[in-house]
This record gives structure tokens, sequence and C-alpha cells, in this order.
């Protein structure tokens, strides 16, 4: 079918065993419904975006979790696109295999020379890596996906507390974090190849947002304990027990047996944290769960994680997080079972 010259081409792009339905069909749905709500009844406005599902062959497969997924064409077919999607995928337990998609990564180099935009999210970001266009430049992804990551592609700089990351000397490289972020990721899209208006009235339409906020108040703080190191592994599970985290990083050393010089470069080798960095987030953590699950006063959470000054509590947990701890008991706030999810239950105090 001919296009105009003002329509965009987008190729979603679809794999055998790791993609999954719900980003796919949203990020399909969403473009589709958008010619609908944007146009808006105008006599001869040109369509916005032609859209299709592409992968290594057209057909009906089963995606990662069973469901089936249709592809419109294969990559074989598509000399020439505007923008792919790459989706977030599934991956196997032992991680990212390099080199099972030969064809698809050569294809995807062949429309980044076109002038085509490459987005993804998630771990779609594992397989864009794959074509070395990302060599030396930035990304993210969700956290659960950085080991892999970092192990296959050590040459790209993974930026986890970022939701969304433009790259690329024209900004072709587009690539959001974790699966949801597909609807921040359209938006963006939208906005740049059509105008921020569209995107706004796009989303207030569907109640997407488009989520400028980084990934931070999400990552989970997950530090290493399979270094073999005893003495600091010792230390670790001394943290994990206490209630207050108040201990002195002299303290920790001496638990240790370890001169406090020692013990910091030792500490720092194991975990990838220093001491003082390390407590720091645990603290942050622990008023995170506390934030989220009850309504104690800020100052008095802050008091029992270790700071008796509360204007301190506060600028640590906002460098951690990017939040202010009233923000992030605002977001994240747990609503009992026996009350109404009603907005005013959502609005816990500050």
């Amino acid at each position: 079918m001919p296009t105009s010259s003002d329509t965009k081409r987008v190729s979603i792009l679809a794999v055998p065993d790791m993609s999954t339905g719900t980003p796919i069909n949203g990020l399909y749905e969403t473009l589709a419904l958008g010619e609908t709500i944007l146009k808006d009844g105008r006599s001869g406005a040109h369509d916005l975006f032609e859209v299709e599902i592409v992968g290594a062959e057209r057909g009906i497969f089963a995606g990662a979790c069973g469901l089936p997924l249709q592809v419109h064409r294969g990559v074989a077919e598509v000399a020439r696109t505007d923008i792919v999607i790459i989706p977030s995928m599934s991956l196997a337990e032992g991680g990212w295999i390099k080199g099972k998609q030969p064809e698809i990564v050569g294809w995807l180099r062949r429309q980044h020379e076109e002038g085509a935009d490459l987005c993804t999210t998630c771990a779609g970001v594992l397989l864009l890596a794959e074509t070395g266009l990302l060599d030396g430049r930035e990304t993210t992804t969700h956290w659960v996906f950085a080991d892999t990551f970092r192990r296959n592609f050590p040459q790209v700089r993974l930026r986890l507390e970022e939701s969304l990351i433009v790259d690329g000397q024209r900004g072709e490289f587009v690539m959001g974090g974790a699966a949801s972020s597909w609807q921040d990721l359209i938006l963006y899209v939208i906005a740049r190849h059509v105008s921020p208006r569209a995107a706004q009235t796009l989303g207030r339409f569907l109640l997407f947002h488009l989520n400028t906020i980084s990934q931070l108040p999400f990552l989970p703080f997950c530090p290493r304990t399979d270094h073999g190191d005893g003495a600091i592994r010792a230390v670790q599970e001394a943290l994990d027990a206490d209630a207050r985290l108040d201990s002195t990083i002299d303290e920790l050393a001496e638990r240790a047996g370890l001169a406090r010089s020692t013990f910091n470069r030792r500490f720092a080798r194991a975990t990838g944290h220093a001491p003082i960095d390390y407590l720091q987030r645990l603290r942050v953590e622990k008023a995170k769960a506390l934030l989220e699950e009850s309504c104690q006063p800020i100052e008095e959470i802050g008091w029992q994680v270790g700071y008796e000054e509360p204007a301190a509590f506060r600028r640590l947990f906002r460098k951690v997080t990017r939040l202010t701890p009233g923000e992030y008991r605002r977001k994240f706030h747990i609503v009992r079972a026996d009350r109404s999810p009603t907005v005013g239950n959502l609005a816990a105090p500050a």
C-alpha cells in the first residue's frame, strides 16, 4: 500500500520463544488507536503510522508465555522502515546468548544505515546491543538483566537509574528501562514524529503518562554476597540483622578483625561499594519499606534507620532515589486490604 511521505513506517520486532504479547500488542494497538484519536475525523488527513509486526519469518508462533503472536512479514521482506521497536523479551535462566539471531541483527544494522530509529525497552536492549551500534554509548534496561548485560556488552555504559535514554548522533537510539516503559517510549516516539501535543492528547486519552523520573525509586539494593570473602560476608550478615543500622565504619572494621584501611579496601573489592555507601543504601532500603508499609512520621523513620538529623536523612534519601521521602510515600504507600483504594487512601501522610 503506498503511503504519504509524512507517514512513518513502524516495524515492531517479534522473536520466537522470547517475545511477550503484552508490549507487542500494546504498542501495535496504541499506534492503531492513535490514528483514530489524533486524526479526529479530519478529512484528508494522512496516516500517521504504517505499523506491522516483523520477525525472522512471517506466520504465527508461540511467544515466551505460550500465547500466539502473528508476524506480518519477515525481516527479509522489509527493505526499509522508519522506526524499529524491539519490545521487552523473556530470557532463559542462563541469560543472554549471543549469535542466536544473526539475520535480525544484520537487518537492524542495515536499517540503521538507512536512517531508521532503533527503539527498545527492557531486555530488548540486549538484542540492540548485539549489533555493536551501542558500543561506547549509554543505555538502560530492567535491573534484573544488569548482570547478563554487563557480561556480554562491557563496552556499553549501563545506567539503570534512567527510565528513558536517547543516544546517537541524530538521537536515533531510544531505550526504555523496565517492561512497562513501552508506554513511555511510544509517547516519546509520537512526540518526536508527530508533535508533543499529539503525545499529550493520546496519553491523556489512554491514561499514559510520560514518566520522566528515573528508575532509582524502584531499584532494590541487592549487593553481592558470593564474593568468597568470609570476613566481609560476616559483616554483611550482621548489617542485615541490625535493627537500626547505626554502626560506624570503625565498628564494622573491628567486627571483621581488620584495620580500617584494609577493611575499606576489601569491602569495596568484595561488594562493589565503599562501606559508607553500602551502609547508606541499606538505610534507605529500610526507610523505603517503612514508608511503604507504615504511617510513621518521616522524622521517626529517619531516626529508626540511624539519622538523628531529619535534614541529613532527607538529603540522603533524595540522593539515592531522586525522590523526597514524602514523594516516595505518596507514590508507593501500600493500601491496606480493609480500605477502599480511593485517592484519599493513597495519599499517605507526608
